[in-house]
């Protein structure tokens, strides 16, 4: 409902950029409604999912500085549905209120296991925000009730919030 509130705001202010953000946020939808059928989706999948929503984020917030990193080798190894997509909506969120948002994402597979890095920065005091920490704990349910092998790291330093993701012998898909 945001979604569609901010295109009916758009369309008044900026109709020209309307049909590519329509196309963008028709994509993010379907591939919601598609990947929640699954148990499991493949990493590629879900990484095109969160390219997607940062830029669908960066038409909203053009300010909002993305710097993402993708390594590894991909192919056939899965992941639940819309896993970090918790992780990388708050950092859009608290770090759009700092007058210079950013977002470092850095993703690297190696041997089925996975290492994700996200850090954004955030205000430290005056924030219209506040943290309910609901994004993480339901990340680490999830993490549970898959039987993933893990380590989650949250932390605050200075104005950055950082979370660090270890999941090992993630599944691969059958060929």
């Amino acid at each position: 409902l945001n979604a569609m509130n901010n295109l009916y705001g758009e369309s008044l202010s900026e109709p020209n950029k309307l049909p590519d953000r329509i196309l963008n946020l028709s994509d993010l939808l379907r591939y919601q409604i598609e990947a929640t059928k699954k148990d499991y989706v493949l990493l590629e999948e879900e990484i095109a999912f969160i390219k997607k929503y940062i830029e669908y984020s960066t038409f909203q917030n053009e300010r909002l500085l993305v710097t993402r990193t993708f390594e590894g080798d991909f192919d056939h190894i899965e992941i639940p549905p819309l896993f970090f997509l918790p992780l990388v909506e708050n950092a859009v969120k608290f770090s759009s209120e700092t007058p210079e948002p950013y977002i470092i994402i850095d993703l690297k597979v190696k041997c089925g296991n996975l290492s994700f890095t996200l850090k954004n920065n955030f205000l430290e005091s005056g924030s219209r925000l506040s943290s309910t920490g609901i994004g993480i704990e339901n990340l680490k349910r999830r993490l549970e009730v898959y039987g993933l092998g893990h380590e989650l790291n949250c932390k605050k330093e200075k104005n950055t919030f950082i979370v660090k993701l270890k999941i090992w012998h993630l599944p691969t898909a059958a060929l």
